[in-house]
């Protein structure tokens, strides 16, 4: 994991420099290893890298220049390769000048083309330059687990970097809003790609390639997207072997590492079946770390401690306070560039501060309720099953109607059933998103509500996979949108703060393939959350595991609000600059703040996005985090 920064100018731009020492120096916090830079000798590339040291230590510095004659060719990779050894192998009669992960493509991409991504395995964001024909190529790995924004010059040439922050340090472009983004954050909870929230900055789309040619046309390609395997996984037995098998194989994979490693363990399913494969792999006890936190309602910690004792492992639980939560937030919002709705950004940047003491890279168990389906929004509730058998013409003229003068948002909820048999991605945006047209009215923002991602990203799974069920097109909708935007995202940004590297066994790109080949009738039969995964992990975990419920891993943001730090959240809200954007309302932010434990998370997000603007907007912070907290916010309001 590390920290990428260039910019590309056309044949025809003039040149101008980029503050390139500034866009790495913004990086360093993902780089503590090490910065270099690269510059063409006609100026038209300049290139800056900033190391988190994992594989090779001593020979994998990048930027990577390969020389020959006139043609110099130039590689910067954030993220790993894990089957570069796999790869390296077939490259025989090319001199390799590292013993690391990310050569392989130069190599790679002179035999392939851009088609050389389609044999990488990893989570990586790559910029290949090459001097002829004067060509910059940018790649986001398959699922987005690794960030890559770009942004065009006045003059034509094209920034790019792995944190926004550094596209601003640039000194090239000037950071301003996108009004248009605002709307689309409050509806998702992120700005979804291609989008961001600030004008004229972009972010490359997961499973995605850029290229920009010598004349500085851009052209913009989808590699990969979320589909079935062609055998589709219809039998249980069947289904739980394939499965196991990627499984085993994407942990050997990643388990690579020329520094510390070790694995986040919670009670849960997915991170004790990533501790259990890995500890049948190794050949010495594996580091496990849970994290146990002051009041919270549940305490996995003794289901962990169960996992860890079975595999021997060498555990290490932390007791964490939330404390200092004003103190903290902006520092994350600096972290993060784009507001997250996620309220779990702050405990996860404690986890991982925690971790970097001891390792560099930590194994995560994100992704495994979009692979097996354990959220709750991927089954319809027993009061829409119900509902939903009523008459469309008593629900829309007679029920809705009268309900909505009593609570719009009651009618609201109930009107959602109207998605059950048809597009599942939208049916999973109307449960998951913060500010449905009736709060949009509470606040008092009359922005015209986008489009939902997730229906598109639905109707995108259905035309390659036109006979997939419900479920499953759901789930490939929620992997393209609130997997990359959000989960992945925050995973990036809390463990690269602090240089640790997070990693993802449960999304190799195979394994994801193979999940998606498995029916709703196999995955979840009668309805029972993970029941596929329960039954391949019953040989690996104790049965106090397989049969606990889902606990959330949230934030008690209610708690957060109600004392001295609601009064500095209101105050930050409520700015006179703040309401003159005309987003919200000073009555609405009051009518929030009037029901704290309904509204909490609402006012969370609202308050990210505010700070994000104060931040990289009006205060122009790009080069370190702000060491002040949200009481010095609240006093200049």
């Amino acid at each position: 994991m590390c920290g990428l920064a260039g910019l590309f100018l056309p044949r025809q731009a003039n040149v101008v420099e980029a503050r390139l020492d500034a866009m790495v120096g913004a990086l360093r916090h993902r780089g503590p290893d090490g910065q270099k830079t690269w510059v063409s000798d006609d100026r038209r590339y300049q290139a800056g890298f900033a190391r988190l040291a994992i594989i090779d230590l001593e020979t994998g510095d990048q930027p990577m220049v390969e020389s020959s004659g006139s043609n110099a060719r130039v590689l910067m990779g954030n993220g790993e390769i894990y089957n570069y050894a796999e790869l390296r192998a077939r490259e025989i009669g090319y001199r390799f000048r590292s013993e690391g992960d990310m050569e392989v493509v130069l190599p790679l991409a002179r035999r392939m083309g851009p088609d050389f991504v389609d044999v990488l395995n990893g989570i990586y964001a790559l910029a290949l330059y090459e001097s002829e024909p004067h060509q910059l190529t940018l790649v986001r790995d398959r699922l987005g687990a690794k960030p890559l924004y770009w942004a065009k010059t006045a003059g034509g040439g094209v920034l790019f970097a792995s944190e926004v922050k550094a596209l601003f340090a640039s000194g090239l472009i000037t950071p301003a809003i996108d009004e248009a983004a605002v709307s689309s954050y409050l509806a998702h909870g992120y700005v979804p790609a291609p989008d961001t929230l600030y004008k004229g900055v972009r972010k490359l789309a997961p499973g995605h390639r850029m290229i920009v040619s010598a004349e500085g046309a851009i052209s913009i390609e989808r590699y990969w997207q979320p589909a079935p395997d062609q055998k589709p996984l219809t039998h249980p037995v069947e289904a739980r072997e394939r499965l196991l098998e990627l499984m085993r194989d994407a942990v050997r994979l990643q388990l690579r590492s020329d520094v510390p490693l070790g694995a986040l363990l919670s009670g849960g399913l997915d991170s004790g079946m990533i501790v259990a494969l890995a500890a049948e792999t190794l050949d010495r006890p594996l580091h496990t770390y849970t994290v146990r936190f002051e009041g919270a309602a549940v305490d996995e910690a003794p289901l962990a401690a169960e996992v860890a004792a079975r595999y021997g492992t060498t555990h290490t639980t932390f007791d964490l306070e939330t404390a200092d939560v004003g103190a903290q937030l902006p520092s994350l919002a600096w972290y993060a560039d784009e507001p997250l709705f996620d309220a779990t950004l702050l405990p996860n940047y404690l986890i991982s501060k925690e971790l970097a003491g001891s390792v560099k890279v930590a194994l995560s168990g994100t992704g495994g309720d979009e692979l097996f389906a354990g959220y709750p929004r991927y089954f319809p509730k027993p009061i829409e099953q119900a509902y939903v058998r009523t008459p469309q013409f008593l629900r829309q003229h007679l029920i809705e109607p009268a309900i909505r003068q009593v609570s719009p948002m009651t009618a609201w909820q109930l009107a959602r059933v109207r998605n059950l048999g048809g597009n599942r991605g939208t049916y999973l945006f109307e449960h998951s998103t913060l500010f449905p047209p009736p709060m949009r009215t509470l606040i008092g923002n009359r922005a015209l509500p986008p489009d939902s991602r997730q229906a598109a990203a639905f109707d995108d799974f259905v035309r390659v996979a036109p006979s997939t069920d419900l479920q499953t097109g759901g789930l490939a909708a929620e992997m393209t949108t609130a997997l990359s935007e959000d989960l992945l995202a925050l995973l990036d940004r809390t463990t690269m703060a602090v240089g640790v590297e997070g990693r993802v066994p449960l999304l190799d790109h195979r394994l994801v393939g193979a999940a998606l080949s498995v029916p709703e009738s196999v995955r979840t039969p009668g309805g029972h959350a993970k029941a596929l995964q329960r039954d391949i992990a019953r040989e690996f975990l104790p049965s106090a595991v397989i049969n606990a419920p889902k606990q959330g891993f949230a934030s008690p943001v209610a708690a957060w609000f109600g004392d001295e730090l609601g009064s500095q959240a209101l105050r930050i809200l409520t700015r006179r600059e703040t309401l003159a954007r005309g987003w919200w309302t000073q009555d609405g932010i009051d009518a929030l703040f009037t029901d704290v434990n309904r509204h909490g998370v609402r006012i969370y997000a609202l308050l990210m996005l505010e700070l994000a603007i104060r931040i990289h907007v009006e205060d122009g912070s790009h080069d370190t985090a702000p060491t002040v907290g949200l009481a010095e916010f609240a006093e200049a309001a």
